[in-house]
This record gives C-alpha cells, sequence and structure tokens, in this order.
C-alpha cells in the first residue's frame, strides 16, 4: 500500500494508546490511515473518522480488507462529532483509546485546488469539507479591517498584522482576490522575507484555522471523547500549533486537578531529529496523552 502522507510520531503514538487485541479505537483524524493502519496491525479494531471526502474514498479505496474483516469502520464526519459517531456504530461500547491528529494532511497542503498552500496558484478555498460553504477568498474579501487583523493576531501571532491587512484592504478595493497566489504576492510586497518562512505563511495558517473551525473543533472534541472512555482508556493527541497544544494541556490539567485523569506525558513528546529529517512538516508536533481514572 502507497501512503502520500507521512503519519507524524507514529510509533510513539500507537505506543502511548497501548492497543490491546480485539478492543476498539478511535482515530478521529483519518487522513490517509497511517495511525489506523498501525493500530490495526497490533490487533485493535478502529472506528476512523474524517471530514474530508478524499480522504474517506482513500480509506475504502486502500483498506478492502481491513473493512471486509470488520477491522475498521470508516465515517465521514468532522472529529468533534466522535460521541454521536462512537453511539451509532459502537451504541454502548466503552472505548479502550482515542488518537486525534490535528495537523492538516500532505495531500490537503499538496493538492493545489485545494487552496491550503501558495506553492501553486489555486483557488483560495482551504475547505477540509467541501460541504462548508465559506470559503478563504469569501473572508479575504468580506471582512473588515478590524476583523482581518483580529484573526491573524489571534490564530497566528502574526506581528505584520496591520500592514499585510492594509495591503489586503488595498488590493481589493482593485479586484476581488482570488486565488492562493494573488494574496501571497500582495504580502509578499509588504512584508520581506526572513529565514526559510515565507512571509505569507501566518496568514495562510490562520485563514484555515478560522474558516475550519479548528480551535472550536478540538475545544468540542476534547470532553465528548474523554466521556467515550472505559476506565484505563487513553486519548492521545497530536497538536501542531501553540492554539491547538494550549487547549489540550489545559484540558488535561483540568482532568488531572479533578482526579478524573492521570497524564501520560508531563511534557509533551516531539519528534526525534531523523523523523524530521525525514519529515520537515513533522517539527512542530507535540504528542500528548491522557489515562482515565475515574
Amino acid at each position: 500500500m502507497e501512503y502520500q502522507h507521512i503519519p507524524v510520531l507514529l510509533q510513539e503514538a500507537i505506543d502511548l494508546l497501548d492497543v490491546k487485541q480485539d478492543h476498539w479505537y478511535i482515530d478521529a483524524t483519518f487522513g490517509r490511515g497511517g495511525h489506523t493502519k498501525e493500530i490495526i496491525d497490533r490487533g485493535g479494531k478502529v472506528l476512523a473518522l474524517d471530514q474530508d471526502k478524499e480522504a474517506i474514498a482513500y480509506g475504502a479505496r486502500y483498506f478492502i480488507r481491513e473493512i471486509e474483516d470488520k477491522n475498521l469502520i470508516l465515517v465521514r464526519e468532522n472529529f468533534e462529532h466522535t460521541d454521536e459517531v462512537s453511539h451509532t456504530h459502537l451504541p454502548g461500547v466503552k472505548l479502550d483509546g482515542i488518537l486525534a491528529d490535528f495537523g492538516i494532511s500532505s495531500p490537503q497542503v499538496d493538492d493545489p485546488k485545494r487552496g491550503f498552500s501558495f506553492q501553486s496558484d489555486a483557488p483560495l478555498d482551504m475547505r477540509m469539507d467541501d460541504r462548508m460553504g465559506v470559503r478563504a477568498k469569501d473572508l479575504v474579501n468580506g471582512l473588515g479591517k478590524k476583523e482581518l487583523y483580529e484573526i491573524l493576531t489571534h490564530y497566528a501571532q502574526e506581528q505584520h498584522a496591520r500592514i499585510i491587512v492594509d495591503a489586503i484592504i488595498r488590493a481589493r478595493t482593485r479586484k476581488q482576490i482570488e486565488t492562493t497566489q494573488e494574496l501571497a504576492n500582495i504580502i509578499e510586497k509588504v512584508v520581506h522575507r526572513h529565514g526559510h518562512l515565507h512571509p505569507a505563511t501566518k496568514t495562510f495558517q490562520a485563514l484555515r484555522i478560522v474558516i475550519n473551525d479548528e480551535l472550536g473543533s478540538i475545544e468540542r472534541f476534547l470532553p465528548r471523547a474523554f466521556e467515550l472512555l472505559a476506565v484505563g482508556g487513553r486519548l492521545v493527541t497530536i497538536a501542531f500549533h501553540e492554539g491547538e497544544d494550549r487547549l489540550v494541556k489545559k484540558f488535561e490539567q483540568e482532568l488531572e486537578g479533578q482526579k478524573k485523569a492521570e497524564m501520560l506525558t508531563k511534557r509533551p513528546t516531539e519528534p526525534s531529529d531523523q523523523e524530521m529529517e525525514k519529515n520537515p512538516r513533522s517539527r512542530s508536533g507535540k504528542l500528548r496523552g491522557i489515562k482515565r481514572i475515574l
């Protein structure tokens, strides 16, 4: 089986999940199935979710045997609805583990028509789920100066937010900003590149987070997922930027303070130098886990 996406912290995450033979686990962010495959290879059964129709189509095409053997159930849904999906497909089952990798998958970034990246010109879209109505271009062309500034500062800590927003406002008075390259070029003209990071990187990140309500989804997911766990069950997460990791850390600390859970990672596990060399996109990954004790 060929994978277009290299799973981040694969062995570390599945080790932390502590997979048991024939027990059920949820992979809340299926992607291209790397984590799911490892869980099944270790003897577990998986209920996997993904809101991206292409991820689900990929799973249906390449995981035929796992599905036929009833070791895998695939559902197209946002991970924040993990509880509803679990109650539907595994009624009455308390789970031994739930895994969520909050990062955007490489196929999403690398597919030009999805509009996540400025590496090639594409419609300014950024929706992980094409059933959603609002695209990135709707925010860029429709929001006021104050709202755009708040998005860039709150979701990406963009130091040049004011300059970037002013440039966007000026540009869109002449014509609508329709493509990834148009937006990247507007930003590059007013913010000079420092180091390897393109000056549009944080703007694209902030727009993606808002379009897909990524932080809100995580905030709703965490308590719902925890309630699905059996005593001794584990919730394992991989975050990729400060906002995600902060939400996870706060949630875990609160549960530990309430004596409901034990933190399995006092400090997050990060990719090794070897993994970062092999897969540079893994470099910001942070793995955390908790075990339910009440």
